[in-house]
Protein backbone atom coordinates (compact mmCIF):
# COMPACT_ATOMS: atom_id res chain seq x y z
CA UNK A 1 0.00 0.00 0.00
CA UNK A 2 1.37 3.60 -1.51
CA UNK A 3 1.44 5.99 1.68
CA UNK A 4 2.38 9.57 1.96
CA UNK A 5 3.90 11.35 5.11
CA UNK A 6 1.75 14.27 6.68
CA UNK A 7 3.08 16.50 9.61
CA UNK A 8 0.80 17.56 12.39
CA UNK A 9 0.59 20.10 14.49
CA UNK A 10 -0.89 20.52 17.89
CA UNK A 11 -1.34 23.26 20.18
CA UNK A 12 -2.05 23.39 23.82
CA UNK A 13 -4.38 25.25 25.72
CA UNK A 14 -2.36 28.06 27.56
CA UNK A 15 -3.16 27.53 31.55
CA UNK A 16 -4.39 31.19 31.93
CA UNK A 17 -7.68 29.83 29.78
CA UNK A 18 -7.84 26.92 30.90
CA UNK A 19 -8.82 28.99 33.88
CA UNK A 20 -11.24 31.42 32.76
CA UNK A 21 -13.06 28.60 30.34
CA UNK A 22 -11.86 30.35 27.40
CA UNK A 23 -11.08 28.47 24.03
CA UNK A 24 -9.14 29.46 21.29
CA UNK A 25 -8.24 27.90 17.88
CA UNK A 26 -5.16 25.16 18.64
CA UNK A 27 -2.61 23.32 16.76
CA UNK A 28 -1.00 20.29 17.49
CA UNK A 29 2.81 20.02 17.79
CA UNK A 30 4.78 19.44 14.73
CA UNK A 31 4.78 15.42 13.96
CA UNK A 32 4.23 12.94 10.95
CA UNK A 33 1.22 10.42 9.75
CA UNK A 34 1.30 7.91 7.18
CA UNK A 35 -2.66 8.43 4.88
CA UNK A 36 -2.95 6.52 1.77
CA UNK A 37 -2.57 7.89 -1.35
CA UNK A 38 -6.32 6.65 -2.66
CA UNK A 39 -7.74 8.88 0.43
CA UNK A 40 -5.40 11.94 0.37
CA UNK A 41 -6.86 12.22 -3.93
CA UNK A 42 -10.85 13.18 -2.45
CA UNK A 43 -9.20 15.71 -0.20
CA UNK A 44 -6.92 17.01 -2.50
CA UNK A 45 -9.41 17.62 -5.12
CA UNK A 46 -11.78 18.97 -2.72
CA UNK A 47 -9.57 21.49 -1.46
CA UNK A 48 -9.33 22.73 -5.28
CA UNK A 49 -13.35 22.90 -5.54
CA UNK A 50 -13.27 25.41 -2.55
CA UNK A 51 -11.92 27.86 -5.47
CA UNK A 52 -14.94 30.84 -4.89
CA UNK A 53 -17.31 31.06 -7.84
CA UNK A 54 -16.49 34.57 -9.90
CA UNK A 55 -19.38 37.14 -8.33
CA UNK A 56 -21.04 37.32 -12.17
CA UNK A 57 -20.52 35.23 -15.07
CA UNK A 58 -20.37 37.94 -17.55
CA UNK A 59 -19.74 41.65 -18.07
CA UNK A 60 -21.41 43.24 -20.95
CA UNK A 61 -20.53 46.46 -22.45
CA UNK A 62 -23.25 47.30 -25.69
CA UNK A 63 -24.06 50.33 -28.33
CA UNK A 64 -27.39 50.23 -30.42
CA UNK A 65 -27.64 52.42 -33.38
CA UNK A 66 -31.12 52.76 -35.29
CA UNK A 67 -32.75 53.98 -37.91
CA UNK A 68 -36.39 54.20 -39.04
CA UNK A 69 -37.93 52.97 -42.16
CA UNK A 70 -41.50 52.99 -43.42
CA UNK A 71 -42.69 50.06 -41.42
CA UNK A 72 -39.99 49.10 -39.03
CA UNK A 73 -36.91 50.00 -36.76
CA UNK A 74 -33.24 48.97 -38.61
CA UNK A 75 -31.17 48.49 -35.22
CA UNK A 76 -27.39 47.08 -35.46
CA UNK A 77 -25.74 46.11 -31.72
CA UNK A 78 -22.13 46.43 -31.38
CA UNK A 79 -21.73 43.94 -27.91
CA UNK A 80 -18.14 43.86 -25.76
CA UNK A 81 -18.74 40.76 -23.30
CA UNK A 82 -16.26 39.49 -20.99
CA UNK A 83 -16.98 36.04 -19.62
CA UNK A 84 -15.56 35.27 -16.15
CA UNK A 85 -16.46 31.72 -15.60
CA UNK A 86 -14.01 29.14 -17.13
CA UNK A 87 -14.41 25.19 -17.48
CA UNK A 88 -18.57 25.21 -18.11
CA UNK A 89 -21.08 26.37 -20.58
CA UNK A 90 -21.86 30.38 -19.91
CA UNK A 91 -25.12 31.57 -21.51
CA UNK A 92 -25.39 35.62 -21.79
CA UNK A 93 -29.12 37.03 -22.55
CA UNK A 94 -28.37 40.05 -24.35
CA UNK A 95 -31.52 41.12 -25.81
CA UNK A 96 -35.02 40.30 -25.38
CA UNK A 97 -36.92 38.72 -28.95
CA UNK A 98 -40.52 39.75 -28.47
CA UNK A 99 -43.18 38.46 -31.60
CA UNK A 100 -41.77 41.22 -33.67
CA UNK A 101 -38.42 41.16 -33.35
CA UNK A 102 -35.74 39.32 -35.20
CA UNK A 103 -32.36 38.79 -35.94
CA UNK A 104 -31.41 39.79 -39.36
CA UNK A 105 -27.21 39.24 -39.58
CA UNK A 106 -25.17 36.72 -36.61
CA UNK A 107 -21.86 37.23 -36.15
CA UNK A 108 -19.36 33.63 -36.37
CA UNK A 109 -17.11 33.84 -33.60
CA UNK A 110 -14.20 31.14 -32.30
CA UNK A 111 -14.56 29.93 -29.54
CA UNK A 112 -18.42 31.23 -28.85
CA UNK A 113 -22.04 31.29 -30.34
CA UNK A 114 -24.49 34.15 -30.74
CA UNK A 115 -27.91 33.00 -31.32
CA UNK A 116 -31.48 32.51 -29.88
CA UNK A 117 -32.91 30.72 -27.06
CA UNK A 118 -35.43 30.87 -25.64
CA UNK A 119 -36.79 34.20 -27.25
CA UNK A 120 -33.16 35.53 -26.44
CA UNK A 121 -30.39 36.90 -27.99
CA UNK A 122 -27.75 34.98 -26.47
CA UNK A 123 -23.73 34.26 -26.80
CA UNK A 124 -23.11 30.86 -25.28
CA UNK A 125 -19.35 29.79 -24.69
CA UNK A 126 -17.28 27.35 -22.33
CA UNK A 127 -13.85 29.30 -21.91
CA UNK A 128 -13.34 32.38 -20.19
CA UNK A 129 -12.09 35.43 -22.29
CA UNK A 130 -13.54 38.79 -24.28
CA UNK A 131 -15.89 38.17 -26.98
CA UNK A 132 -16.59 41.61 -29.54
CA UNK A 133 -19.49 41.06 -32.15
CA UNK A 134 -22.49 42.83 -33.99
CA UNK A 135 -25.84 42.00 -35.01
CA UNK A 136 -28.47 43.18 -36.84
CA UNK A 137 -32.18 43.71 -36.13
CA UNK A 138 -35.34 43.91 -37.50
CA UNK A 139 -38.17 45.11 -35.19
CA UNK A 140 -41.42 45.41 -36.92
CA UNK A 141 -43.89 48.53 -36.32
CA UNK A 142 -47.35 47.71 -34.35
CA UNK A 143 -50.39 49.41 -35.38
CA UNK A 144 -51.93 50.31 -39.06
CA UNK A 145 -52.04 53.72 -40.80
CA UNK A 146 -49.53 56.15 -40.88
CA UNK A 147 -48.66 56.10 -37.17
CA UNK A 148 -45.82 53.35 -35.87
CA UNK A 149 -44.51 51.85 -32.66
CA UNK A 150 -41.64 49.66 -32.29
CA UNK A 151 -40.04 48.60 -28.86
CA UNK A 152 -36.93 47.08 -28.01
CA UNK A 153 -36.32 44.55 -24.53
CA UNK A 154 -32.58 44.17 -23.22
CA UNK A 155 -32.10 40.62 -21.93
CA UNK A 156 -31.32 40.63 -17.52
CA UNK A 157 -27.71 40.40 -18.10
CA UNK A 158 -27.54 43.29 -20.03
CA UNK A 159 -27.53 47.08 -18.64
CA UNK A 160 -29.95 49.47 -20.77
CA UNK A 161 -28.07 51.79 -22.83
CA UNK A 162 -29.78 53.94 -25.17
CA UNK A 163 -30.28 53.98 -28.70
CA UNK A 164 -28.43 56.60 -31.36
CA UNK A 165 -31.25 57.24 -33.74
CA UNK A 166 -31.57 58.20 -36.95
CA UNK A 167 -34.43 59.43 -38.61
CA UNK A 168 -34.99 62.08 -41.80
CA UNK A 169 -37.25 64.74 -40.47
CA UNK A 170 -38.61 65.38 -44.17
CA UNK A 171 -39.95 61.81 -44.13
CA UNK A 172 -41.15 60.54 -40.84
CA UNK A 173 -42.15 62.89 -37.85
CA UNK A 174 -41.04 61.24 -34.20
CA UNK A 175 -44.43 61.37 -32.48
CA UNK A 176 -42.40 62.33 -29.09
CA UNK A 177 -39.64 64.74 -28.77
CA UNK A 178 -36.07 63.19 -28.74
CA UNK A 179 -33.21 64.97 -27.30
CA UNK A 180 -30.61 65.18 -29.97
CA UNK A 181 -27.10 63.20 -30.57
CA UNK A 182 -24.76 63.93 -32.94
CA UNK A 183 -26.73 63.86 -36.05
CA UNK A 184 -29.55 62.07 -34.67
CA UNK A 185 -31.69 61.19 -31.66
CA UNK A 186 -31.11 59.71 -28.44
CA UNK A 187 -33.78 57.31 -27.00
CA UNK A 188 -33.36 56.74 -23.71
CA UNK A 189 -34.76 52.95 -21.91
CA UNK A 190 -37.79 53.36 -19.70
CA UNK A 191 -37.56 50.24 -17.12
CA UNK A 192 -35.54 47.98 -19.73
CA UNK A 193 -37.17 49.18 -22.74
CA UNK A 194 -36.27 51.32 -25.60
CA UNK A 195 -40.09 52.25 -27.04
CA UNK A 196 -39.84 54.40 -30.78
CA UNK A 197 -42.81 55.90 -32.28
CA UNK A 198 -42.91 58.08 -35.36
CA UNK A 199 -45.72 59.08 -38.38
CA UNK A 200 -45.48 58.71 -41.78
CA UNK A 201 -46.28 62.24 -42.91
CA UNK A 202 -49.37 63.11 -44.81
CA UNK A 203 -47.18 64.38 -47.63
CA UNK A 204 -44.72 61.79 -47.51
CA UNK A 205 -46.51 59.21 -49.71
CA UNK A 206 -47.32 61.96 -51.97
CA UNK A 207 -43.45 63.14 -52.47
CA UNK A 208 -42.16 59.39 -52.91
CA UNK A 209 -44.36 58.72 -56.09
CA UNK A 210 -42.90 59.78 -59.06
CA UNK A 211 -43.14 62.95 -60.24
CA UNK A 212 -45.26 62.77 -63.02
CA UNK A 213 -44.50 66.59 -65.74
CA UNK A 214 -47.65 68.17 -66.69
CA UNK A 215 -47.83 67.48 -70.63
CA UNK A 216 -46.21 70.15 -72.56
CA UNK A 217 -48.64 72.64 -74.72
CA UNK A 218 -48.47 71.11 -77.77
CA UNK A 219 -47.53 74.47 -80.83
CA UNK A 220 -45.91 75.11 -83.91
CA UNK A 221 -42.21 76.90 -83.52
CA UNK A 222 -41.92 77.35 -87.00
CA UNK A 223 -43.51 76.83 -90.44
CA UNK A 224 -42.01 77.14 -93.78
CA UNK A 225 -44.10 77.21 -96.98
CA UNK A 226 -43.22 77.33 -100.19
CA UNK A 227 -45.05 77.89 -103.80
CA UNK A 228 -43.51 76.83 -107.20
CA UNK A 229 -45.35 77.29 -110.58
CA UNK A 230 -44.79 77.26 -114.01
CA UNK A 231 -45.80 79.21 -116.74
CA UNK A 232 -48.46 76.87 -117.72
CA UNK A 233 -49.41 77.51 -114.12
CA UNK A 234 -49.01 73.90 -112.26
CA UNK A 235 -48.37 74.64 -108.89
CA UNK A 236 -46.94 72.84 -106.07
CA UNK A 237 -46.77 73.78 -102.23
CA UNK A 238 -44.61 72.35 -99.60
CA UNK A 239 -45.13 73.22 -96.21
CA UNK A 240 -43.11 71.97 -93.23
CA UNK A 241 -43.76 72.67 -89.85
CA UNK A 242 -41.63 72.22 -86.83
CA UNK A 243 -43.65 70.77 -84.00
CA UNK A 244 -42.87 71.51 -80.18
CA UNK A 245 -44.20 68.54 -78.40
CA UNK A 246 -43.50 65.92 -75.37
CA UNK A 247 -45.63 62.93 -76.20
CA UNK A 248 -48.00 61.86 -79.36
CA UNK A 249 -51.11 64.48 -79.93
CA UNK A 250 -53.30 64.36 -82.09
CA UNK A 251 -53.15 67.58 -85.18
CA UNK A 252 -55.88 68.25 -87.65
CA UNK A 253 -54.80 69.93 -91.19
CA UNK A 254 -57.25 71.30 -93.24
CA UNK A 255 -56.29 71.17 -96.98
CA UNK A 256 -57.01 74.63 -98.73
CA UNK A 257 -60.18 74.64 -101.55
CA UNK A 258 -58.78 73.51 -105.11
CA UNK A 259 -55.77 71.41 -103.40
CA UNK A 260 -54.36 68.13 -104.16
CA UNK A 261 -52.79 66.25 -100.95
CA UNK A 262 -49.54 64.47 -102.51
CA UNK A 263 -47.61 63.40 -99.34
CA UNK A 264 -47.67 63.57 -95.44
CA UNK A 265 -44.24 63.00 -94.08
CA UNK A 266 -43.83 63.16 -90.24
CA UNK A 267 -39.95 62.99 -89.11
CA UNK A 268 -39.06 62.30 -92.04
CA UNK A 269 -40.89 59.01 -92.49
CA UNK A 270 -43.85 58.48 -95.26
CA UNK A 271 -47.55 59.22 -93.42
CA UNK A 272 -50.32 57.24 -95.00
CA UNK A 273 -52.77 59.35 -95.09
CA UNK A 274 -56.61 59.28 -97.01
CA UNK A 275 -58.25 63.28 -97.45
CA UNK A 276 -61.19 63.51 -96.02
CA UNK A 277 -64.25 64.72 -97.99
CA UNK A 278 -64.67 68.05 -95.87
CA UNK A 279 -60.56 68.43 -96.04
CA UNK A 280 -59.90 67.53 -92.42
CA UNK A 281 -56.89 65.38 -92.16
CA UNK A 282 -56.50 63.81 -88.90
CA UNK A 283 -52.92 62.84 -88.02
CA UNK A 284 -51.16 61.71 -84.76
CA UNK A 285 -47.90 63.14 -84.30
CA UNK A 286 -44.78 62.70 -81.69
CA UNK A 287 -41.58 63.75 -81.22
CA UNK A 288 -38.51 62.40 -83.41
CA UNK A 289 -36.98 60.18 -80.63
CA UNK A 290 -38.44 59.14 -77.31
CA UNK A 291 -37.45 61.80 -74.65
CA UNK A 292 -37.09 64.77 -76.98
CA UNK A 293 -39.36 67.41 -77.46
CA UNK A 294 -39.40 68.10 -81.07
CA UNK A 295 -40.95 67.01 -84.08
CA UNK A 296 -41.35 67.74 -88.20
CA UNK A 297 -44.03 67.52 -89.99
CA UNK A 298 -44.36 68.41 -94.16
CA UNK A 299 -47.24 68.39 -96.22
CA UNK A 300 -46.68 68.46 -99.99
CA UNK A 301 -49.96 69.92 -102.03
CA UNK A 302 -50.58 70.30 -105.60
CA UNK A 303 -52.80 72.71 -107.74
CA UNK A 304 -54.18 74.25 -111.22
CA UNK A 305 -53.72 77.91 -110.84
CA UNK A 306 -54.40 78.30 -115.07
CA UNK A 307 -52.35 79.27 -117.69
CA UNK A 308 -50.74 82.86 -116.61
CA UNK A 309 -52.01 85.75 -119.12
CA UNK A 310 -50.40 88.88 -119.82
CA UNK A 311 -51.67 90.18 -116.67
CA UNK A 312 -53.77 88.67 -114.07
CA UNK A 313 -54.71 87.85 -109.81
CA UNK A 314 -53.62 84.84 -107.93
CA UNK A 315 -55.33 83.72 -105.05
CA UNK A 316 -53.44 81.70 -102.88
CA UNK A 317 -53.95 80.28 -99.17
CA UNK A 318 -51.92 78.10 -97.15
CA UNK A 319 -53.49 74.61 -94.76
CA UNK A 320 -54.98 75.55 -91.67
CA UNK A 321 -53.86 73.99 -88.42
CA UNK A 322 -55.19 73.25 -84.90
CA UNK A 323 -52.32 74.05 -83.47
CA UNK A 324 -50.93 77.82 -83.21
CA UNK A 325 -47.75 78.65 -85.28
CA UNK A 326 -45.05 81.01 -83.85
CA UNK A 327 -43.74 82.10 -87.57
CA UNK A 328 -44.71 81.12 -90.80
CA UNK A 329 -42.14 82.10 -93.81
CA UNK A 330 -43.44 81.81 -97.09
CA UNK A 331 -41.40 81.58 -100.64
CA UNK A 332 -43.33 82.20 -104.31
CA UNK A 333 -41.18 81.09 -106.91
CA UNK A 334 -43.26 82.16 -110.08
CA UNK A 335 -42.67 82.90 -113.79
CA UNK A 336 -39.83 85.28 -114.53
CA UNK A 337 -41.41 87.14 -116.84
CA UNK A 338 -44.01 88.65 -115.26
CA UNK A 339 -43.78 91.25 -112.04
CA UNK A 340 -45.84 90.75 -108.95
CA UNK A 341 -47.31 92.97 -105.92
CA UNK A 342 -48.79 92.24 -103.39
CA UNK A 343 -52.81 93.01 -103.17
CA UNK A 344 -53.89 91.13 -99.71
CA UNK A 345 -54.02 89.02 -97.94
CA UNK A 346 -52.67 88.25 -94.25
CA UNK A 347 -48.91 87.47 -95.31
CA UNK A 348 -46.87 90.24 -95.61
CA UNK A 349 -44.43 90.51 -98.17
CA UNK A 350 -40.62 91.28 -96.75
CA UNK A 351 -37.45 92.28 -98.98
CA UNK A 352 -34.88 89.49 -100.29
CA UNK A 353 -32.48 91.14 -97.88
CA UNK A 354 -34.44 90.24 -94.49
CA UNK A 355 -35.69 87.12 -95.55
CA UNK A 356 -33.75 83.90 -94.64
CA UNK A 357 -31.21 82.43 -97.45
CA UNK A 358 -32.50 79.32 -99.58
CA UNK A 359 -30.78 75.99 -98.74
CA UNK A 360 -31.51 74.98 -102.71
CA UNK A 361 -32.24 77.73 -105.22
CA UNK A 362 -34.86 77.70 -107.08
CA UNK A 363 -35.86 78.72 -110.86
CA UNK A 364 -38.30 81.56 -111.33
CA UNK A 365 -39.05 85.13 -109.66
CA UNK A 366 -38.52 84.73 -105.86
CA UNK A 367 -40.66 86.79 -103.58
CA UNK A 368 -40.48 86.12 -99.71
CA UNK A 369 -43.48 86.92 -97.14
CA UNK A 370 -44.28 86.58 -93.22
CA UNK A 371 -46.49 86.08 -90.56
CA UNK A 372 -46.36 86.29 -86.78
CA UNK A 373 -48.95 83.94 -84.68
CA UNK A 374 -51.09 82.40 -86.40
CA UNK A 375 -53.58 80.73 -84.58
CA UNK A 376 -56.63 78.48 -86.32
CA UNK A 377 -56.80 80.56 -89.37
CA UNK A 378 -55.63 79.80 -92.83
CA UNK A 379 -53.30 82.15 -93.96
CA UNK A 380 -53.39 84.19 -97.47
CA UNK A 381 -52.29 85.52 -99.88
CA UNK A 382 -53.25 87.58 -103.31
CA UNK A 383 -50.90 88.73 -106.26
CA UNK A 384 -51.53 90.85 -109.13
CA UNK A 385 -49.27 90.19 -111.58
CA UNK A 386 -48.23 91.89 -114.93
CA UNK A 387 -45.91 91.17 -117.86
CA UNK A 388 -41.98 92.44 -117.16
CA UNK A 389 -41.21 94.88 -120.23
CA UNK A 390 -38.22 96.47 -118.34
CA UNK A 391 -35.74 94.26 -120.59
CA UNK A 392 -37.65 94.41 -123.82
CA UNK A 393 -37.53 96.98 -126.56
CA UNK A 394 -40.64 98.23 -126.46
CA UNK A 395 -40.46 101.07 -123.28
Amino acid sequence: MRTLSLLVGFMLLAPEALATGATAASTSPSGTATVPLEQLIPLYTQRQADVPAPPTEALVKSELKGRLSTDALQVEATFQVEVLADGRWTQVRLLQLDADTYPTALPTLEDATVGVVDGFLCLLTRKAGRHAFEVGLTVRSSGTGPERRAQLRFGPQASPVPLELEADTSVFTLMEPLPTSGEGYAVYPVQGVLRVGWRAASLVSQSMKPQVRPPMEPRIAEATATWVSTLEGRASLRVSYTLSLDREQPLELTVPEGHKLERVTLNAVPVPVEEATDGVLKLKVAPARLGETGGALEVVLARELGVFHLSGRLKLALPRVSWPVAELRARAHFPAVFNYRREGGSLEQVDEAAAVAESAPLPGKVLHFRQYLVAASSPTLELGYSVDISNSYFR
